[in-house]
Formats: C-alpha cells, sequence, structure tokens
C-alpha cells in the first residue's frame, strides 16, 4: 500500500541561503533529525555536490543504516532515492522543493514509499513519526539559513538515579500545536500566584505528560512545581497534586531553545526503543532555568523517561 508524507515550511532568507544546505550532504549533519540523535554515528558523503549519484551513507547503532543519493535535480527541485539497510530493508522516493518569493523561500519535504497490505495498520504510525521527524529536520533548516548556526545541542546523560518528589500544576489536554501557547500562559500562571502572589520559591519546575495521542496530534500535559515549600499556600481550583516516585531513569540533556526541544524527545524514545528500556510512570522535562532570565540559547532542560527496576 502506497502512502504519501509531505511537510513544508516558510524560511525568511532567499534561495541562495537555502539551497545549498540541501543539494550539499556535507551540509546535512547539521539538520539531519536523524543524525542529531546520534551524532557519532558514521557518515560517508561521495560524488559531486548537487549532480546525480551525490550520497550520504550512514551506518549508526541507534538510528540504522541506509544511504539517500540524489536521482534528479533542477533549480527548484531535488529528488532523492532513499534505502534503508537496518533495522529493516526499505525504499522511498524523496523530494525537496523550494519556491522563493520577495527574499524567502518555502521548502516541501515528501517521501513517497508503500508498505505490503498486510502492514497496512501502520501506515498511520508511520506517517506520523516521518512527518514529525520532517517538522524537526525543516525547524532546523530554517533557523541555520536564518540565524547562520543551530545554537542548541542534545544529550543522551544515559540512566540515572532519581529522587522523587511531589507537585502541584496546571493539567491540560490540548493540541500538540498548541502547547507552546498554551503551556507558557499556565507558567506565568504559576509564578504569578506562587513566586509573585505567595512568595515561594519551588526546587522544581516541570511538566509532567500523562499522556500523547501522536496520531491525533492530541497531548495531556501538567505544568508544575515541586511543592515542598508550599503547605500553607492556597491555590484555587485549576491546580492538581502529584508525584514523581523515587528511581531509575534515563535522561536526556537539551542545550537551547525549547523550539528543537523535540530532539531530546525523539532521541529518548529511540533509546527506550533500541534499548529495550521498559518505562514507568510519566514521562517530565525539568527545567533548569528560565525563559524569563536568560536568552533561548542558554535554556537547559533535561527529558526524563523514568523507568522499571
Amino acid at each position: 500500500m502506497k502512502f504519501n508524507v509531505t511537510k513544508s515550511i516558510v524560511i525568511s532568507a532567499p534561495y541562495e541561503t537555502v539551497r545549498p544546505l540541501i543539494e550539499d550532504f556535507n551540509h546535512w549533519n547539521s539538520w539531519s533529525p536523524w543524525v542529531v540523535l546520534e551524532p557519532e554515528c558514521e557518515v560517508t558523503v561521495e560524488g559531486d555536490v548537487n549532480q546525480p549519484g551525490h550520497s550520504m551513507r550512514w551506518d549508526g547503532a541507534l538510528i540504522g543504516a541506509g544511504q539517500n543519493t540524489i536521482r534528479e535535480s533542477s533549480p527548484e527541485r531535488i529528488d532523492y532515492n532513499l534505502e534503508f539497510f537496518k533495522p529493516w530493508k526499505s525504499k522511498a522516493d524523496v523530494s525537496f522543493l523550494l519556491e522563493p518569493s520577495d527574499g524567502q523561500t518555502k521548502v516541501t519535504w515528501t517521501m513517497d514509499s508503500s508498505m505490503p497490505f498486510f502492514l497496512f495498520f501502520m501506515i498511520k504510525s508511520i506517517k506520523t513519526y516521518v512527518g514529525m521527524d520532517y517538522e524537526r529536520g525543516l525547524k532546523m533548516i530554517k533557523a541555520i539559513a536564518e540565524e547562520g548556526s543551530l545554537d542548541c545541542e542534545t544529550i543522551n546523560s544515559d540512566i540515572m538515579d532519581y529522587r522523587g518528589f511531589s507537585y502541584r500544576g496546571i493539567q491540560r489536554t490540548v493540541a500538540i500545536s498548541d502547547m507552546p501557547d498554551t503551556m507558557s500562559k499556565d507558567f506565568e500562571k504559576i509564578v504569578n500566584d506562587i513566586v509573585i502572589q505567595g512568595k515561594k520559591a519551588a526546587e522544581h519546575w516541570i511538566c509532567v505528560y500523562p499522556k500523547f495521542d501522536l496520531k491525533k496530534g492530541v497531548a495531556t500535559y501538567i505544568a508544575a512545581v515541586s511543592d515542598e515549600n508550599l503547605d500553607d499556600l492556597e491555590l484555587d481550583s485549576h491546580y492538581v497534586s502529584g508525584s514523581v516516585s523515587n528511581g531509575r531513569a534515563l535522561e536526556i540533556k537539551h542545550n537551547g531553545s525549547y523550539e528543537f526541544l523535540g530532539n531530546a524527545w525523539a532521541m529518548g524514545m529511540m533509546n527506550m526503543q533500541n534499548k529495550k528500556l521498559k518505562g514507568k510512570d510519566y514521562p517530565f522535562e525539568q527545567y533548569w532555568n528560565s525563559p524569563m532570565e536568560v536568552k533561548p540559547k542558554e535554556l537547559k532542560t533535561s527529558v526524563f523517561f523514568p523507568l522499571k527496576n
């Protein structure tokens, strides 16, 4: 059964700046949504840039092995043959369409592939995950083209012991695309209610994720603070209580803007799957500093995936 994935982004940079990032595989390590999950993986680039046969081959313990090769190139479009060798074999036709307009460039990334009929039930999931990867990659291309570099880093800190705590926060179920806006407003309320009005400090600033429904694009989150100092503080009915238990967790560190925090989640989920780690409770983000106090590129965040013992 055939399927298609298509994602687009408008970049505030001229065609001449954007095109080399895509046509030259020597640049892909800086924005590839897969290589960023395993920066140490072996990557080989061959052939003349932007010419048929120009290729990128990778072999990683985490992201698997494969090869992407330019099949055809024109000023407005680049077509590739994409092959995966492991953990399973498959092929796809991939294209980038570049549309310049008034100093901006619209970039559209597509994939056309197929699955055996008896695996039809996997197509929706594959389209969802590939679509999320494409969106992460396009955001990174945009940042590099507009700013000249990508000021973020994602690091696997491996499995560590974690001391639990209880918390109070605001729970919502929203479209994943709306989370940045709604979560920002919820933390503004928490700051006002607890820090400004309540004159309290909190050791942990976190966001717990009880549920993700990626197929529907909906998530439930709890924007929260630990409550070790909040015993005598009366909070309104918007607040819920919960706890993070003592235990072990996979920690993925992300240094930089929240806009690219999806890289940390993707790295964590891929490590969980690849290493057959069994999760427990809910994953959560912990914020080590505040966007009210530092620049986006200076933000420090950890994503924790609690594990069964």
